[in-house]
């Protein structure tokens, strides 16, 4: 399957370089497949972050109902 990249420039700190030539070389990959991931990752922290801030105000909900409801579901 192919995957689709675009090509881009990106100017680094030497010593970054160095650590993801580093890196890339330790996990058998890419310097750019191990941006791309680890940006990936990155991106999905953030939106992880967002859906908690977004959240922060709603209802707090008691252990034994959340148990309740998840022993009611078959989850536990």
């Amino acid at each position: 399957m192919a995957t689709l990249s675009e090509r881009t420039t990106v100017y680094l700190n030497p010593y970054v370089k160095k650590f993801l030539q580093h890196e890339a070389v330790e996990r058998g990959m890419s310097i750019s497949e191990l941006i791309n991931d680890q940006l990936a990752e990155l991106l999905e922290d953030a939106e992880d972050v967002a859906a908690i801030e977004n959240r922060k105000d709603d209802p707090l909900i008691p252990w034994e109902k959340v148990e309740q409801r998840m022993r009611r579901d078959g989850i536990i």
